[in-house]
C-alpha cells in the first residue's frame, strides 16, 4: 500500500475529491431545500453518501489494487429534485433500499450487460438532460434574484475556464462565499467543527415510489454512473471488476439507505483523474489515488453538519445558482451524447422533452414516462431500417 501513496497519487485523490464535492454535492442542498428535509435530515444524507462512498473507494482500491472509485448516485440528485417532495421519506429510503439490492443481485448474476441494454445510452443522458434542465435554468433565475452574488460567481467560473483551470467550479464556489461575506450575507457565526449525527428512518414500501422514483433512479444509476465507470477504467487498460463493484456498491446503498442515501456507485466524472497516467505513470500504483480519495471523504462525512451549516448559511438563490453552474458542463455532455447518432434523434427528443416537463400521469414522474417512452420510440426506430 505505502508504495502506491506518491505525491501524485495524493494530489490525484484530494483532486477527485475536490471535483466531486464542487461539481455535486452542492446539488444535495437545493434537493433538500425542494423537499423541505430539516437540516438534521440533510446532514444525515451527506454523511452517509460522503462516508459510503469513501469506505467503497478505499476498500475496493485496497482489495482489487486498481483506482476504482465510488461516488454517490449524481443523476438521481436530478430526480430527486422533481420528485422527493412527491413522497413521504420513509418510501423514497424503501425505494433506495430496494434499488441496491437489485443493483447487488444483477451484478451477482451477471445480469449488468443484459439490462443495460434495455435502456438505450441516448435515451439515459437524454432523461439526465431533461432531469437536470432546471438546475441549469436556476443560474438565471437566481442571478433574478442576487445579481451581483451569482454573477460575480460565474465570471469567475468563466474566467477560470478561459485559464484552462483543472476545478473551474471550486474558484466559482470560492467567489460566491467571499463575495456573500463581503456584502454581509453569509456569516460563520455560530458555525463549529462537529460530527454530524446519523438518523434513522425505517423503510416503506409503496408501489407508486417503487414504480415513480424506483425505476429512473435505479436505471440512471446503471447507465449514467456504472456503465461510463466501468467504461472508464477499461479505456486506460484496467480490467475492472464488474461483478464485485455492483455487488459492493448495491449492498453498501442498501445498508446505507434508512440512513437517507440515495445510492452509492461507481464514479463517473471523476473516474478518469484516479485512472490516467497523471495520477501514476505506473498503471499498478494509480490505487493509491482510490485510497486517498475514500481517506478524505470519510473524514469529510464525519463533519457533515459543518459542511451543511456553511452551506445553508449562504442565500438560498446562491445556492442555486452554484448548483446550476456545477452542472452546466454535465448539461452540455448528455446533449452532447443523447444527440450524437440523427438516427435515434427521435427518441431523444421524446425523453428529453417529456423529462423536462415534470408532467405526471396515474402518479408516476416524468423521468419514468422519459425512459419508457424513450426505449419504446428507440426501438420502433431500430426495427424500422428506412428511419
Amino acid at each position: 500500500m505505502k508504495e502506491s501513496l506518491t505525491t501524485s497519487t495524493v494530489l490525484a485523490g484530494i483532486l477527485i475529491v475536490i471535483v466531486g464535492f464542487t461539481g455535486s454535492l452542492v446539488l444535495t442542498f437545493d434537493v433538500a431545500d425542494k423537499a423541505n428535509l430539516s437540516s438534521a435530515e440533510l446532514s444525515s444524507w451527506v454523511w452517509a453518501i460522503c462516508v459510503g462512498s469513501g469506505i467503497l473507494s478505499f476498500g475496493l482500491s485496497w482489495w482489487y489494487k486498481q483506482p476504482v472509485l465510488a461516488a454517490w448516485n449524481t443523476p438521481g440528485l436530478a430526480l430527486l429534485a422533481t420528485s422527493l417532495g412527491k413522497y413521504p421519506l420513509s418510501d423514497a429510503v424503501g425505494v433506495y433500499l430496494l434499488s441496491g439490492l437489485l443493483i447487488a443481485l444483477l451484478g451477482a448474476l451477471g445480469w449488468f450487460d443484459r439490462v443495460i441494454k434495455l435502456v438505450p445510452q441516448n435515451v439515459a443522458l437524454a432523461v439526465l438532460a431533461g432531469a437536470l434542465f432546471k438546475f441549469g435554468l436556476g443560474i438565471f433565475t437566481s442571478a433574478a434574484l442576487e445579481p451581483v452574488l451569482v454573477l460575480l460567481m460565474v465570471v469567475a467560473f468563466l474566467v477560470a475556464k478561459i485559464t484552462k483551470s483543472r476545478v473551474p467550479m471550486l474558484w466559482a464556489l470560492l467567489m460566491g462565499f467571499s463575495s456573500a461575506a463581503l456584502l454581509g450575507k453569509f456569516s460563520l457565526t455560530g458555525i463549529q467543527l462537529e460530527l454530524a449525527q446519523p438518523m434513522l428512518i425505517a423503510p416503506t414500501f409503496h408501489l407508486e415510489a417503487l414504480i415513480g422514483l424506483g425505476i429512473p433512479l435505479t436505471a440512471l444509476a446503471l447507465a449514467s454512473q456504472n456503465a461510463p465507470g466501468l467504461a472508464v477504467m477499461r479505456s486506460f487498460g484496467y480490467d475492472p471488476p464488474t461483478k464485485g463493484a455492483l455487488v459492493s456498491t448495491g449492498l453498501l446503498s442498501a445498508l446505507f439507505a434508512p440512513l437517507l442515501s440515495h445510492g452509492l456507485t461507481l464514479a463517473a466524472i471523476t473516474a478518469a483523474l484516479g485512472n490516467s497516467p497523471e495520477a501514476h505513470p505506473d498503471p499498478k500504483k494509480r490505487y493509491g489515488a482510490g485510497l486517498v480519495a475514500g481517506a478524505v471523504k470519510i473524514v469529510f462525512g464525519l463533519f457533515g453538519t459543518t459542511i451543511v451549516a456553511l452551506f445553508l448559511a449562504l442565500p438560498k438563490p446562491l445556492v442555486a445558482g452554484m448548483a446550476g453552474l456545477a452542472l452546466s458542463g454535465t448539461i452540455a455532455s448528455c446533449l452532447e451524447g443523447a444527440f450524437a447518432g440523427g438516427k435515434r434523434r427521435d427518441s431523444s427528443v421524446f425523453a428529453l422533452l417529456i423529462t423536462a416537463s415534470g408532467t405526471e400521469f396515474f402518479g408516476l414522474g416524468s423521468a419514468f414516462w422519459g425512459l419508457l417512452v424513450g426505449a419504446f420510440v428507440a426501438a420502433l426506430i431500430e426495427k424500422n431500417p428506412s428511419s
